[in-house]
């Protein structure tokens, strides 16, 4: 083969692999994207067995390239998250609680589990809690683009009306 074809082959072959690993690249970010909109919105959720959450909402949203989450359980109040989501596993960690599982057409369905020891004041021991986990299960009740948008009934107006004229 002359050195010619060879150099042209090569700069092909090079070409080839380029456009291969954009597609690649590109791909994966779709990916990326699509699992990150299954997992942003708002999720009703009830945990089946004793356990520390009890029911309520999840809400996810995308704040600075960042998954956040905003829990309300019924039992605890109001709790901060952090959401981690890979293909369509869903991970959310709130203080001392784990919430991790699969997400599959507007539902989710997952474990709570304990990520760490507790501490007792009294005699200075650790002790493990009774709970080890408990199976949860949600539906989403609100898709990202619904909780994008402002809801008119959520806000006050600022406008007011005044009687200053006679």
């Amino acid at each position: 083969m002359p050195r010619f074809s060879r150099v042209r082959l090569s700069l092909l072959l090079v070409l080839g692999a380029g456009l291969l690993g954009g597609c690649a690249a590109s791909q994966s970010a779709q990916d990326e994207a699509a699992a990150r909109a299954a997992a942003v919105g708002t999720w009703s959720y009830e945990v089946e067995d004793f356990a520390p959450l009890d029911q309520g909402r999840f809400h996810i949203t995308v704040q600075d390239g960042d998954l956040q989450g905003i829990v309300r359980d019924r039992r605890l109040g109001r709790l901060r998250a952090s959401v981690r989501v890979h293909d369509s596993r869903l991970e959310i960690d709130l203080r001392d609680l784990r919430i991790s599982g699969y997400i599959e057409d507007d539902q989710f369905t997952g474990f709570l589990r304990r990520s760490q020891w507790e501490v007792t004041t009294r005699r200075q021991t650790r002790t493990r809690s009774q709970f080890r986990s408990a199976s949860l299960f949600a539906r989403r009740v609100r898709s990202a683009a619904a909780v994008d948008k402002p809801q008119v009934l959520e806000c006050r107006s600022l406008l007011r009306e005044a009687d200053d004229c006679d």
